[in-house]
């Protein structure tokens, strides 16, 4: 009776939702999708294209992208973006990130940065 194109479908979800990727349609290997979601956080890029590939770092939930996004956190001219990576690290869930965290806490020039890496340090403290 009714008949529906999975692969189609997800597509256009993907299309018009870019924050959720679904399993049905990745054919990008990890590793080389962290890589460039990593290369997209460049000073280079738009602060809008940086904030997303932070989010997806996070979605993806690699630990490899730990480096990189500590890396680049403190250096973001951006509050957003480093709200951003903030949020990446404590979905990845690496305790390492808790001293570049707790040290932007104490330091950032914007309170919400500062809070959400207070916020972040407090979390991966209990993992």
């Amino acid at each position: 009776m009714f008949q529906t194109n999975l692969n189609q479908h997800t597509e256009v979800f993907q299309k018009m939702n870019p924050f959720w990727e679904l399993p049905v349609t990745n054919k990008v290997q990890p590793d080389t999708k962290v890589k460039q979601l990593l290369a997209d956080l460049s000073p280079d890029v738009s602060w809008g294209d940086r904030q997303m590939a932070a989010r997806k770092l996070g979605t993806l939930g690699c630990p490899e992208a730990v480096p990189g996004l500590l890396e680049v956190l403190p250096a973001d001219s951006f509050w957003m973006v480093r709200c951003a990576i903030i949020q990446a690290l404590e979905r990845i869930g690496d305790a390492g990130a808790i001293p570049a965290l707790r040290d932007l806490a104490e330091t950032d020039g914007f309170q919400v940065v500062r809070s959400y890496a207070a916020k972040a340090v407090e979390r991966l403290s209990g993992i």
